[in-house]
């Protein structure tokens, strides 16, 4: 989303949080954006420096008609990364682990075969669990946001607009011979939007998910059985 300085009353630094007021007509509550997960000191910088470059007087006009642009990253999404991205490091400290223990109780063939098997089951899980996102996210916004049109912007194939309920006009992308699709938006954080898909598309993805996240699971128990059966000193492990 692109703030302009006129649409800007003033920027709060909050801890690790900024606020930024935006102007409002005469006797109107001011609408705020808040951005959280930032640095202290940035934020505290940041508020500074754009507080004084205001102007000291500003326009009592309403500043979200000023605003425009598309959300340039999905902090949903960036979340998630990150507890993959942990949920594989934990993983991947869990088959090391395993394979130490079982190479130092004298079960070599045992430890070495934990390592291809466990970066195959963590693959498939932290792959099928990232992709299921998407169903995931569609699945939450039908359940709990706001359904509306977005329409074709001219000229632009594949860029399609809808009006948020501040009045914003936001962009999302979908290649579709269609002049509408329907979308469905978060009222709390209307940036944050999917385009609804028809109901075979949807179980399909579900199914290619479910079927990643199950082979995962199979290689995992595979690897645990090769664990047991090697501290038991079974099969020659």
């Amino acid at each position: 989303m692109h703030i302009p300085l006129k649409a800007i009353g003033r920027v709060r630094a909050e801890g690790r949080a900024v606020a930024i007021e935006l102007t409002a007509a005469a006797g109107a509550v001011p609408a705020v954006h808040r951005y959280e997960d930032v640095d202290e000191a940035a934020a505290t910088a940041f508020a500074e420096a754009v507080n004084a470059a205001l102007p000291e007087e500003k326009e009592a006009v309403d500043g979200t008609r000023y605003l425009s642009g598309n959300r340039l990253t999905d902090l949903h999404v960036t979340k998630l990364f990150r507890r993959l991205k942990r949920a594989a490091l934990y993983g991947a400290l869990v088959i090391v682990a395993l394979c130490v223990l079982l190479i130092a109780t004298g079960h070599a063939v045992a430890g070495v075969a934990m390592i291809p098997g466990g970066a195959f089951a963590l693959f498939f899980l932290v792959i099928g669990s990232g992709a299921g996102y998407p169903s995931y996210e569609e699945w939450h916004l039908r359940k709990r946001g706001v359904t509306v049109a977005a329409e074709q912007v001219p000229g632009e194939p594949g860029m399609y607009v809808y009006v948020d309920p501040v009045g914003l006009h936001r962009t999302v992308r979908k290649f579709a011979g269609t002049w509408t699709i329907d979308v469905a938006y978060d009222p709390q954080d209307p940036g944050r939007v999917v385009v609804l898909r028809s109901r075979g598309r949807r179980w399909l993805d579900i199914g290619l998910v479910a079927s990643g996240i199950g082979i995962g699971l199979l290689a995992a128990a595979g690897v645990l059985t090769v664990a047991v059966l090697g501290f038991l000193g079974m099969s020659g492990l």
